[in-house]
């Protein structure tokens, strides 16, 4: 059977204004997270010249010294949004990464930076778990994929922002002559830049004290969630997951997979169009980020409303089922956009390459926390984001130039090693996410037999 129906939800949930006000601050720190990762990939060659940087050095500050922190303080923040208030998770994290952004721009060597970009890593792995393990006690299961669009539409204007709202800091700062300020005295365009876009979010962060902290739902008992050891939740993560270990291998392949096909090729759209187009920055940040922006959240939309009517008419796989079709269409546009010999026809082809696929957080988070048992929540965020953040989002940016190098055009190698990794990646995780479609009706229907939300 590809199909059941459940009972109606029995417990109530929060005024639909209270749960959408709360997801859009959400979705709006979420945004600010983005921007404040991202802007140092538009800052590159004055900081390299005022700090006397290597390319080395500034991949370890873009890429590792920014996932390691938040692998290892998102089991931290993952465990603890399973049994504390996670609003105030939330403002310690947004707090922490406001710090460390403002710092950035504080940093005289390659050490500062180090530890300001480790900083922003802890606090930014503090706000998913809380966040999508709050939106799903907000909404009841047939609204839960759109909300989470909604909510991810934070990380496709903030990608696409950093691109444009980061090219127009980035210009007027630069339009300003010699910067002098208060204590400080002379700094760098660079460092006003981090000042700019780290300092309000020691305002915005008290947001989140703006709604309550939502009921958690579906708990049998709240002994594991308050268990005082912060591992406890894992183990108990782990247990669950050997009950329904087909569905966690085909979710944790079929998107860790895409991650990497996303993630390690939207890094390389700006070199791709400066190298095989010979567009400038100005061209990259402005139609590029556009056409990410506008694709992203017309896709968001189209995929968390396609979702959530399936779920409504009975599939009980709808997250995974939906998903694994897109990528077998994406896959092939993404192709010929790579491959493409005008900059147009990229443009246009990797914007619907990138609407079919924006929905990729919104089914990934979704889907989980539909399976997950809620007080394990934030404990199965963590644990995926660390996942494909490492295994995906790491490696998907290092495939790219390794498939290149078999092309001998340098112009073009870019756009044929992005395509290689599209035609490997989308399948494969089409696949392996169709494999997991009977385990997840199989998880959602034995919650629903013992009445659990």
């Amino acid at each position: 059977m590809s199909r059941s129906v459940s009972a109606s939800p029995t417990a109530d949930y929060p005024p639909l204004a209270v749960s959408w006000y709360a997801t859009i601050v959400l979705g709006f720190l979420y945004w600010m997270s983005l921007l404040d990762r991202f802007i140092i990939s538009m800052l590159i060659d004055p900081i390299k010249s005022d700090l006397g940087l290597s390319d080395v050095q500034f991949g370890v500050l873009q890429g590792l010294a920014f996932i390691i922190s938040f692998t290892l303080f998102g089991f931290v923040f993952g465990a603890l949004a399973d049994r504390r208030d996670r609003r105030r998770l939330i403002f310690i994290g947004v707090t922490l990464w406001s710090v460390a952004s403002t710092a950035c721009g504080l940093a005289q060597n390659f050490w500062h930076l180090l530890i300001a970009r480790a900083g922003l890593g802890a606090g930014e792995s503090s706000l998913n778990p809380s966040a999508t393990s709050m939106i799903s006690d907000l909404f009841p299961r047939d609204r839960l994929t759109f909300a989470m669009a909604v909510y991810s539409l934070g990380a496709t204007i903030g990608s696409g922002t950093a691109l444009m709202l980061g090219g127009a800091i980035i210009y007027w700062v630069t339009s300003l002559g010699e910067v002098v300020l208060p204590v400080l005295g002379p700094v760098s365009h660079w460092q006003l830049v981090f000042f700019i876009v780290g300092l309000p979010g020691f305002l915005f962060a008290f947001l989140v004290f703006s709604f309550p902290e939502p009921a958690r739902r579906g708990r049998k008992d709240s002994a594991g969630a308050e268990s005082r050891n912060w591992l406890q939740p894992y183990r108990n993560l782990f247990h669950f997951v050997r009950g329904h270990l087909r569905f966690f291998l085909a979710h944790y392949t079929g998107f860790t997979i895409t991650a990497g096909v996303v993630a390690g090729c939207v890094g390389w759209y700006p070199v791709h169009l400066m190298r095989a187009h010979a567009w400038n920055e100005g061209q990259v940040g402005a139609y590029l980020g556009m056409s990410l922006l506008v694709s992203g959240i017309i896709g968001k939309f189209l995929g968390g409303l396609s979702v959530d009517a399936m779920y409504r008419r009975g599939y009980r796989d709808a997250q995974l089922r939906w998903f694994g079709g897109c990528l077998l269409v994406a896959g092939p546009l993404g192709v010929l956009a790579a491959v493409s010999g005008s900059p147009w026809m990229f443009l246009a082809l990797i914007g619907a390459f990138t609407a079919i696929l924006t929905s990729l957080q919104a089914c990934a988070m979704s889907s989980l926390n539909l399976v997950t048992p809620n007080h394990l929540r934030g404990a199965g965020v963590a644990f995926y984001s660390t996942v494909a953040g490492l295994l995906g989002g790491s490696l998907g940016s290092v495939l790219v130039p390794v498939f290149s190098g078999y092309f001998s055009d340098p112009a073009t190698a870019i756009g044929y090693g992005m395509a290689t990794l599209m035609a490997i990646g989308c399948p494969l995780a089409a696949v392996a996410l169709f494999a997991g479609m009977p385990g997840m009706r199989r998880a959602i229907a034995e919650q629903e037999e013992s009445g659990l939300d």
